[in-house]
């Protein structure tokens, strides 16, 4: 193990100084081993006051996306970006983990504030297509699509008060199917 020596002077302005040597023990690198950095790389960020170990790719990426080519997701394909990012993952957005995967203390504990609320919208939309409509993209625009084409937000809020109104999951898709039916932004030209 090499050593620095450090010399620090004390003293007042005024008066001579006086000298202290002490010295600092550095690790050597031998020149035939490559450091290299672990792919599952933590980064230390501060929550409630202590440093908190957060795992590479514990994101959830903000909706509309916007892309390499500097243009945003459409507001209406939004939906399908939540999808992706709950599925798949999205690794060129930092999300290496698709958001249905992560442990219950990645959404929850010391991380809660910076992910618990994204998580959950994310997981109302989520579940609502996935296991009310079984993936049916046809059924699920049926229902809400004049929700969807207005973004992931106003989609939220019509799933939660569709929630709310009809708690019973066959009720609850049979009535939006005929409720958009019968409204009169959808008619149909015989």
């Amino acid at each position: 193990m090499k050593t620095k020596k450090y010399i620090i002077y004390h003293g007042r302005e005024d008066a001579l100084p006086t000298l202290t040597r002490f010295t600092i023990p550095q690790p050597v690198q031998p020149s035939n081993v490559s450091m290299s950095i672990p792919s599952q790389c933590v980064r230390c960020q501060r929550i409630g006051g202590h440093p908190y170990n957060i795992p590479r790719g514990l994101l959830i990426p903000n909706v509309p996306v916007l892309h390499a080519d500097r243009t945003w997701t459409p507001k209406s394909d939004s939906w399908k970006d939540i999808m992706r990012h709950w599925t798949e993952g999205e690794p060129r957005l930092g999300l290496t983990l698709p958001l249905k995967d992560w442990p219950h203390h990645y959404h929850n504990g010391p991380l809660g504030q910076q992910f618990n609320t994204k998580y959950y919208q994310r997981s109302v939309i989520a579940t609502e297509f996935l296991d009310k409509f079984q993936g049916n993209e046809e059924a699920f625009l049926e229902a809400y699509g004049s929700a969807a084409s207005q973004g992931h937000t106003k989609l939220l809020k019509a799933v939660l008060d569709a929630c709310k109104q009809h708690p019973e999951d066959g009720a609850r898709r049979s009535h939006l199917a005929n409720e958009q039916r019968s409204s009169p932004s959808h008619t149909s030209i015989a």
